[in-house]
């Protein structure tokens, strides 16, 4: 397991969990017993539409994606390139090459390589001196839309987004992340990779866009 949940196991683990539900609920407006119940039954609390405004006007319907089909290839084409670099807890991406975990190293491609915005971060300004936003920031970042939760439903381009990992998916439950000290940067199946909730978010904005997110500030 790597990035955020790598430090910690057992009862302080479960402790975030239950916290991140809790500022999860709080953000979306949810009632904790409701989501709690929802997640028990295997229903999303994602299935929902962004609410908080991204500035421009998409040139698809609600819930589709405008990020073009090139771009989407050239996330997931980015992505592919690192593999075998290193891993770096909390590391700050333009240090070098594998200094980074699996949120940075998400940060790094979409926001530096391919130029998109990302959580807190207009299009084309996360520089990588920083680690940028973490997992829980791109799990209800308005900027992206959840299509589902089983990784056959991932499409290359698309993020796979647990509580305490990320990855970037390559096609039907496939996805490169950025996974631990010892393992590094590595392609691996999606689904079974972590027993968390998992959410399959894709971009709903493009670099001619800019979207502020839930969490953070547009830079």
């Amino acid at each position: 397991m790597a990035d955020e949940g790598q430090r910690f196991s057992g009862p302080a683990l479960g402790s975030i969990a239950a916290g991140g539900l809790l500022v999860f609920a709080g953000i979306k407006g949810y009632s904790l017993s409701q989501m709690v119940t929802d997640i028990i039954r295997g229903k999303s609390p994602l299935q929902e539409t962004n609410t908080l405004p991204i500035t421009g006007t998409p040139s698809t319907a609600a819930g589709g994606s405008v990020v073009a089909a090139g771009q989407a290839s050239s996330i997931s084409a980015d992505a592919l390139k690192y593999q075998g670099a290193g891993y770096v807890w909390g590391g700050a991406p333009a240090k070098g090459i594998g200094n980074w975990d699996c949120s940075s190293f998400a940060n790094w491609v979409c926001g530096h390589d391919v130029g998109l915005p990302i959580p807190g971060y207009a299009a084309g300004s996360y520089t990588g001196s920083s680690h940028g936003p973490v997992t829980g920031e791109w799990m209800v970042w308005s900027g992206l839309t959840t299509v589902g939760n089983n990784g056959s439903v991932a499409q290359a381009g698309d993020l796979a987004v647990w509580q305490t990992h990320m990855g970037i998916c390559l096609g039907p439950n496939s996805m490169i992340s950025a996974q631990n000290p010892s393992s590094g940067t590595q392609v691996s199946a999606i689904n079974g990779f972590i027993p968390e909730l998992l959410f399959i978010r894709r971009y709903t904005t493009g670099p001619g866009l800019s979207a502020t997110g839930i969490l953070g500030k547009q830079a």
